[in-house]
């Protein structure tokens, strides 16, 4: 009786799983697909190859070294490299 229960139950698993395929091969979704084809990633002409700015915010090189020249005179340089020291060992 067990085995009669387990081949029907399985039978019946089998024609629906059967069922549900067909109903989603026969009508695929087609807004999906067009969507796949026509997306685009982010404008790469802007970004760098990390994902940030390529130009940066405009500044020479001899703004960004005045930058870092302030950074470490007002303290901020060091409490950067106290923040992100990391464990050390």
């Amino acid at each position: 009786m067990k085995t009669v229960l387990l081949v029907a139950g399985g039978l019946l698993c089998a024609c629906a799983w059967h069922a549900s395929a067909q109903n989603i091969t026969a009508n695929p979704t087609t807004a999906a697909q067009p969507d796949a084809m026509n997306s685009e990633g982010p404008d790469p002409s802007g970004s760098s190859m990390s994902g940030g700015h390529s130009v940066g915010d405009g500044k020479t090189r001899a703004e960004v070294y005045q930058d870092l020249v302030h950074s470490q005179q007002n303290g901020e340089a060091a409490r950067l490299q106290e923040l992100f020291k990391g464990s050390g060992k």
